[in-house]
């Protein structure tokens, strides 16, 4: 399956050391719990647990799950008794619990290409959210000229070992699709590629897939310092809650 990083989830946390968003959620996460929708590794749910929050993370991918809870043993008992995960798919999920905050950080959302996931995903969310919660969401803005995400292999970097490379593989205009594959190198023989296949969307139509699902959006921001969404390039971020 594309986007669950079956094969090189151990070098996920190499490639996505990001922390710019940790402070925004926090500022919004007030006194918990938090519901991180495709938590991954846990970069942003353990953070908010060692801030006090209680905190539950669903992702699809056991093998990204298998890596935190590699971690969990690492971390102070209080810490780990305030996180809670489940293996499940954001595009389909009842836990019986309401949130006062649900987050689906770093771009995630848009591992969800088909019209019913998606549409599923956010009719959760918000069966999930808590009187006066706070639904969060962040996708990139598109750049200009998308077909630029077909390209040659290229390489991101290397550290401890592990080359990251990536080649754009197809893109769909129509459907408006990305197909970039991520490429792991470590030794000399040892090579995984993992497919991504993530839809992009333009701010204006995600804005009404939002309105469309019974959210109304409160804030918008372009990056998580307050900046205005950018007409390409950069982040779109929503803050939104259930419409009344």
């Amino acid at each position: 399956m594309s986007n669950t990083y079956q094969h090189a989830a151990n070098f996920y946390d190499l490639d996505y050391q990001y922390a710019a968003d940790i402070p925004f959620f926090r500022r919004y996460a007030q006194n918990g719990p938090v519901l991180e929708l495709a938590c991954g590794t846990g970069r942003v749910s353990i953070p908010l647990a060692q801030s006090g929050l209680r905190v539950h993370g669903l992702d699809l991918s056991p093998q990204m799950l298998d890596v935190f809870r590699a971690k969990l043993p690492q971390l102070a008992p209080d810490v780990r008794d305030r996180i809670s995960i489940t293996q499940g798919n954001m595009a389909s999920f009842d836990l019986g619990e309401k949130f006062p905050l649900i987050i689906i950080p770093f771009r995630s959302f848009q591992a969800l290409t088909e019209d019913a996931d998606i549409a599923g995903c956010l009719q959760d969310a918000r069966n999930h959210l808590a009187k006066d919660g706070r639904f969060i969401i962040n996708c990139f803005v598109p750049q200009k000229g998308m077909r630029k995400w077909c390209y040659p292999e290229k390489t991101h970097w290397e550290r401890d070992g592990v080359s990251c490379k990536s080649f754009g593989e197809r893109i769909d205009t129509k459907r408006q699709i990305i197909y970039p594959v991520m490429v792991y190198e470590h030794g000399e023989n040892q090579r995984i590629e993992e497919p991504l296949t993530l839809k992009y969307w333009y701010p204006r139509k995600l804005r009404k897939v939002l309105r469309d699902a019974g959210f109304r959006i409160v804030e918008q921001y372009g990056d998580y310092d307050g900046g205005k969404i950018k007409r390409h390039g950069g982040e779109q971020i929503y803050v939104c809650e259930v419409a009344r």
